[in-house]
């Protein structure tokens, strides 16, 4: 298979991995440890990739329980979750065993790289929650819920540089609450009025689909979108196809959209 993993240096300690455009990891290296920050499509050995940038002991968090977040799990000892999500990593990796043959031409696999990946097995969780932090060793990551793509989404705020590591709970372009997964638009203008206390120490946002950084100022775009999205019970928006259907599409004010139900109003 061809090489799909691409490194972007973010700043002295942190990079990110873009595999082949589909969504994004990141490793934070601290003085003692180093964390991986999500393991996108387990495609190649994500594994072997991080050691081009660090040898330091590795802690792997998951943002969220999506296939294209955790699927690299298989390539560690242990990962991460918000326990509000280990459920739905679990659905994924049932999932993945089901996927057709056909798609081996499409990631551009050989038989045997198809077989591999999709009977890879994840590695074992453990429970991570709001609050606590992982400490690298000179670099602190603090875990923050964002219920709303997922139940257990969470975010990692880097303090010392600013970095905010969304994974998908903020998203600039296509935002998804459509899911039967997703929380309910309220408990998702919950969690962003919760930022409120963190702002003054967030300088760029990090998400899971994109290599460029997002400005911080994207929270309360997202926020002013929801807030209108419910008070207008989505009057006047239309309809946009997914690969699983048709959503309600909200548009934000920077052109972004929201995907959704009206369950989730």
């Amino acid at each position: 298979m061809k090489r799909r993993a691409v490194i972007h240096k973010l700043n002295e300690y942190s990079y990110c991995i873009d595999d082949a455009g589909d969504s994004c990891c990141y490793v934070v290296c601290g003085k003692e440890k180093a964390a991986v920050i999500d393991t996108v499509n387990g495609m190649e050995d994500l594994n072997k990739i991080v050691r081009e940038i660090t040898e330091l002991p590795l802690t792997v968090i998951n943002t969220h329980g999506h296939c294209d977040h955790v699927y690299g799990n298989t390539f560690f000892d242990i990962a991460y979750i918000h326990p509000d999500d280990m459920v739905l990593h679990d659905e994924h990796f049932a999932m993945k065993k089901l996927t057709p043959p056909e798609e081996a031409l499409k990631l551009g696999a050989t038989e045997d790289e198809f077989r591999k990946y999709t009977e890879a097995e994840p590695c074992p969780l453990r429970p991570i929650r709001e609050g606590e932090k992982v400490e690298l060793g000179g670099v602190d990551l603090e875990v923050i819920k964002i219920k709303g793509h997922t139940q257990g989404s969470i975010g990692l705020l880097d303090r010392a540089s600013g970095n905010f590591y969304t994974g998908d709970a903020i998203n600039r372009g296509q935002y998804w609450m459509q899911l039967d997964e997703s929380s309910s638009m309220h408990e998702y203008e919950q969690s962003l009025e919760a930022l409120a206390k963190f702002r003054c120490d967030i300088r760029e946002l990090h998400g899971g689909h994109s290599v460029a950084a997002i400005d911080p100022g994207f929270i309360d775009i997202m926020l002013a979108g929801v807030r209108e999205l419910i008070a207008n019970r989505g009057e006047g928006d239309g309809t946009e196809k997914w690969f699983r259907g048709t959503a309600r599409c909200h548009m934000l004010s920077d052109g972004s959209e929201i995907l959704y139900t009206e369950e989730k109003l």
